[in-house]
This record gives C-alpha cells, structure tokens and sequence, in this order.
C-alpha cells in the first residue's frame, strides 16, 4: 500500500525511463478490466451480471491504482538495473493475466459468478505475487535501514498489507459466494479507507 518512508520529491530521469515501460503494462490491465465489464454489460441479457464478477473486477482496478500510485514512491531511483526492471515486468505482466482472468469472453460461461468462482484463485495468487515483490523487498529495505527506520511507520504499514492480503486469501479460496462477496466489499471498504487516512 503506502510507502513506509519519505521518498524524495523529485523524479528522476531512470525512474521516468523505466516507469514507461511500467506503466504501459499496467495501463492494459487496467483497460482489459474495463473492456472486461463493457463486454459484460452489453451481454447482461444472455448473462447474468452477478455480485462476484464485478466485485472481483473493482477489487482488482483498485488494487491496480494504488500499485501505480506506490510506484511513485521509488521516483528518487539512481539507475535501471536489469533486476528492478525484471521484476517490474513481471509484476505487471501478473497483473495483466489476472485482469484478463476476471470477465469471460463472449460464450465462455453462464454468468460471471460462475466463471469468476472458477478462475479467482488464478487471480488471488497474481495479485498477491504482484504485491509482495515490491512489498518484501521494501520491508526488508526499511529494516536494513536502521538510520532512517521508523518502526511504528514500518509495522502499520506492514500491518495494512497483511489483513489486506488476508481478505484477498479468503475471497480466494472461500466456498460460500456470499463469504467470497463479503471479503471483496471488505476489501474496497478498508482499500479507500487506508487510503483516505493514511494518505
């Protein structure tokens, strides 16, 4: 979620060179999520729109915002390395196959409950993957930096990620719709509230 320190202000040209790339990938999630509704909506007479489907598609368009808002947070980068740039595809390119995993194409299934309860693990452990390589790798950054750790910072911070990735596990692999539309709810709740308070 939130970056556990102060970032500088300013943006570097590395930064700006790599998050193109970045970017570029994350911005086709984004739209293959809305193209994913779109052609949901124009098919709501053959096919039932559902709860989870949807839920599942907002969950993961916010979840997607503010990855690319906690990217701002590495703006102060010195260079691009193979291994920041490695990683950051494939944390984008895990984002992209969950959003194409979230609506069905056209005739594929009944309802998007259906195809959604299908899929969503696939989803879950992409999103999760995705989060937790920036997260560890942060975490472990902060403790490392013992001259600028803010320990009360690091654990709400911390604390944040875990019930959040705790939420998506049960909306993962709970068998009840109604647990898994209830987790989701959660999610987007406590995502725009965390966001609202802690900035």
């Amino acid at each position: 979620m939130t970056p556990a320190t102060p970032v500088p202000e300013v943006m570097t040209d590395a930064f700006g060179f790599l998050f193109g790339f970045y970017g570029l990938l994350l911005g086709l999630a984004v739209a293959e999520v809305t193209a994913g509704f779109s052609r949901a909506w124009d098919l709501r007479r053959r096919r039932p729109l559902g709860v989870v489907g949807p839920l599942f598609g907002a969950v993961l368009l916010l979840d997607l915002l503010t990855y690319w808002l906690a990217a701002w947070g590495h703006r102060g980068m010195a260079s691009v390395t193979f291994q920041v740039t490695f990683i950051s595809a494939i944390a984008a390119l895990l984002y992209y196959f969950a959003s194409t995993q979230v609506f069905p194409k056209e005739g594929e299934a009944e309802s998007l409950d259906a195809h959604i309860m299908d899929h969503r693990k696939a989803v879950v452990v992409c999103v999760l993957a995705s989060n937790l390589t920036t997260f560890l790798p942060t975490f472990v950054q902060e403790v490392l930096s013992l001259r600028q750790l803010d320990p009360a910072g690091l654990a709400l911070w911390g604390g944040l990620n875990c019930v959040y990735y705790g939420l998506l596990v049960v909306a993962g692999w709970a068998r009840s719709r109604r647990v898994v539309a209830g987790a989701l709810v959660t999610c987007l709740v406590y995502m725009i509230a965390a966001y609202m308070v802690f900035g």
